[in-house]
């Protein structure tokens, strides 16, 4: 028998087994930019690193 003993922050009725699992969902379901890890037995939030998005401009053209 597996415990589930994890529990996403977000949606706190969805337990998971394992805390790659638990990363997994928060990354699908809620589109979150931090990942929870475990730390001399106590859990921790780590923030990913976000990467830019370039955005279209239109030319500037000179008003006569």
């Amino acid at each position: 028998m597996k415990l589930k003993i994890f529990c996403c922050p977000e949606c706190r009725f969805r337990k998971f087994g394992t805390i790659a699992a638990l990363n997994i969902h928060i990354t699908k379901n809620h589109n979150l930019n931090y990942k929870i890890f475990l730390k001399n037995n106590k859990p921790y939030v780590k923030r990913k690193t976000e990467r830019a998005q370039g955005a279209y401009i239109r030319e500037v053209v000179p008003s006569q």
